[in-house]
């Protein structure tokens, strides 16, 4: 029988640095389209997963560190949910489900804006990992804004973690808002095309990179803080 110990234990043996269950009644307010049950219509029980993102990659001068391990982290997240889904399967009678960030399905091309198959900041805070920011990145206590994001949806029953009960976002704080350069943050959210323009880059070998991060680095609690506001 697989339980939430079982699943939350492996997990961590396969090194996610953060985890957490949430009942899939909790998705109850998700768009059409981007429910757990619309991807998988059996899913009861939805596993959020995070591995923590280096520090370093933020203070160097070039956007290649931070693009680097970008890329090698949100990979070792996506192998970690595959692999915790066949070590379900083969310990139990239960059907799981990886959940990637990317690729994604939806994309209104005019305004450059995708939707992941399901939004995994609000299923981390939905299970647990964090509170959402208002640079919408999902922070949590201890790790801030510093963590890659991942999911699996399980057809079990599997009792719920507690929500974060604390606020980390100072009420006056406007560090992200006023750090963007080209102004994606608003009050309903980031516009995806003023930042996709802003922060995706190319090399001069015309690699892709990542070249602007500021709403992730000026964060007050970007990288975890104990005293809650």
């Amino acid at each position: 029988m697989i339980t939430a110990q079982i699943v939350k234990e492996l997990a961590g043996q396969l090194g996610a640095d953060l985890f957490g269950i949430a009942p899939i009644d909790r998705f109850d307010q998700a768009p059409q389209g981007f429910h757990p049950t619309d991807l998988f219509p059996q899913t009861k029980s939805v596993l959020a997963v995070a591995k923590r993102f280096p520090e370093g990659p933020f203070h160097a001068r070039s956007p290649i560190p931070y693009s680097v391990a970008n890329d090698v982290i949100l990979a070792a997240v996506t192998r970690l949910t595959c692999e915790l889904c066949a070590l379900l399967e083969r310990l139990g009678r239960v059907v799981a489900v990886p959940v990637p960030s990317e690729p994604c399905e939806y994309w209104d091309a005019p305004n450059r804006t995708g939707r992941g198959l399901l939004s995994l900041k609000h299923a981390g805070w939905l299970a647990g990992l964090g509170v959402i920011g208002k640079n919408m990145l999902l922070t949590h206590r201890e790790f801030g804004n510093r963590i890659c994001l991942g999911a699996v949806l399980l057809d079990v029953d599997l009792p719920g973690d507690a929500m974060a009960d604390y606020q980390l976002c100072a009420e006056r704080c406007r560090r992200c808002i006023d750090a963007c350069p080209v102004h994606a943050i608003g009050p309903l959210g980031v516009d995806q095309k003023l930042c996709r323009g802003n922060s995706q880059g190319r090399t001069a070998k015309d690699e892709p990179i990542y070249v602007c991060n500021q709403c992730r680095a000026v964060c007050p609690n970007g990288t975890g803080t104990k005293q809650v506001k």
